[in-house]
């Protein structure tokens, strides 16, 4: 028994890093072709709650760049997620930049503005711990989402629920076409 108390009209909002959930899904049987259902994901960690704004956080390139990350954005903003991308990819050392700090900002600004009863972060990135400390202060819950290869422990034990995305139905095998092969890297999550 939890000493928080959960009901359905609890407000949800999800917070997913990106690029944390795709690493995981590529090092899942050894980088096979696996597809992420988001729709799915987000659909089976919300339940029966109410769910306010889901937000994707990731990079995209400079504007005058060509993109190849801009579709897939599109196609998760047309199935109601809010992407929130930042233009500070390091190509020469090829990782994202800021990501992690804007979605620990927007986590807690949103809880300092009552927008959420419960938010479900999408990462195992310790990173996120001092962030997810600040929600709980604010009297709010936190549950974490994450596959068993890329979870700290902090965040499993910062968590006041931790979900094991390893056990849950979320990959689908994909067999890519020759000439989709190149673009899979950047869409393998619906």
């Amino acid at each position: 028994m939890t000493l928080i108390s959960e009901n359905r009209n609890n407000k949800v909002m999800m917070f997913i890093d990106l690029r944390n959930v795709l690493e995981s899904v590529r090092m899942v049987e050894n980088s096979a072709p696996f597809k992420l259902d988001l729709y799915t994901l987000a659909v089976q960690l919300v339940g029966s709650r109410e769910l306010v704004a889901a937000y994707v956080f990731d990079t995209k390139r400079p504007f005058g760049e060509e993109d190849s990350s801009a579709r897939f954005h599109d196609k998760l903003r047309h199935l109601g997620f809010r992407v929130i991308a930042r233009e500070s990819y390091d190509a020469v050392r090829k990782e994202q930049k800021e990501v992690d700090v804007a979605m620990a900002c927007e986590m807690v600004a949103h809880a300092l503005r009552d927008h959420y009863d419960i938010a479900i972060v999408v990462s195992g990135d310790r990173d996120f711990v001092p962030a997810i400390q600040h929600v709980q202060s604010a009297g709010k819950r936190v549950e974490v989402a994450a596959f068993d290869n890329s979870v700290s422990k902090a965040m499993v034990v910062v968590a006041d629920k931790f979900y094991d995305l390893d056990k849950m139905p979320l990959l689908s095998m994909f067999n890519p076409t020759e000439t989709e092969k190149s673009s899979a890297e950047e869409t393998e999550v619906v």
